[in-house]
């Protein structure tokens, strides 16, 4: 399923709560530039929906390398033919 960047505002004011289940959060590690693919409904699972993404992305740490410190993220969206570009 391909994916597309998608902006929902300034990134310090992202709050969970804007996600779709189409979403994707994608973290980056800077250090290795190993990326990992967490879907909402694991993040909502741990925090609370009214909390910006950027409050808790200093909790994100690389499984490959240890690194805790600069993880990069960006929200993708899922598209296609059963997904409509504009919802």
């Amino acid at each position: 399923m391909p994916y597309e960047p998608v902006t929902l505002g300034f990134k310090f004011a992202i709050r969970l709560k804007q996600l779709t289940a189409r979403d994707v959060l994608v973290v980056t590690c800077p250090a290795c530039h190993k990326s990992y693919y967490v879907a909402p409904h694991i993040l909502l699972e741990r925090y609370h929906e009214h909390r910006p993404i950027e409050s808790f992305a200093s909790d994100f740490v690389c499984k490959r390398c240890g690194n805790r410190h600069d993880m990069s993220w960006r929200i993708d969206r899922a598209v296609g033919p059963e997904f409509p570009r504009s919802a």
